[in-house]
């Protein structure tokens, strides 16, 4: 089976590229997508992206996780990454993504958001997808919240990262055809 390439209005999720390394890099190299996200880290650099490339392969071979490339529609340009990391023994997966600053606040990452869902329900056929993010990241919730995901509560002291431990806002959807 190939990667799926899912398609919206002005964007197309498909598979990493080798090519999208540098370029994957340069975008993540910078400390707001580490100090926003669990598993960024700073400074990112070629390795780092070579390691999500190979996350991204493995995750699709082993059916458990699910990386796309966000990527421009008319340019191909990557500006984002999503996925999904499925728990095939309770039918759900944990959704997460980034997307490069220059583009956000414009509907990109919502519009990728929805889309992964779709494909999580129609052809992964999944009965719950959920996401955190930390409290301070309220945008984050708001994407989810357009999404048609739903706050479901907070997670106190969920992670900890250095020494401070961080509170996560959960949301989730349920697909109700199952």
């Amino acid at each position: 089976m190939d990667f799926p390439k899912l398609e919206t209005e002005r964007l197309i999720l498909d598979a990493p590229k080798e090519a999208d390394l540098e370029n994957i890099a340069k975008i993540l190299n910078n400390e707001i997508y580490s100090k926003n996200t669990i598993n960024i880290p700073f400074p990112y650099t070629i390795d780092s992206a070579k390691f999500w490339l190979n996350l991204s392969e493995n995750g699709f071979k082993n059916e458990n996780q699910y990386i796309f490339a966000i990527r421009l529609k008319d340019s191909q340009k990557i500006i984002g990454g999503i996925d999904l990391g499925i728990d095939k023994n309770f039918n759900k997966a944990e959704l997460g993504y980034w997307l490069d600053e220059n583009f956000w606040n414009q509907g990109f990452a919502t519009e990728a958001v929805i889309k992964i869902i779709d494909f999580g329900f129609k052809h992964l056929k999944l009965k719950r997808i959920f996401a955190t993010h930390f409290d301070f990241n309220p945008a984050s919730g708001k994407v989810l919240e357009k999404s048609g995901m739903k706050k479901e509560g907070k997670l106190k002291a969920h992670t900890k990262k250095g020494n401070i431990y961080h509170n996560h806002i959960l949301y989730a959807i349920i697909n109700e055809d199952l």
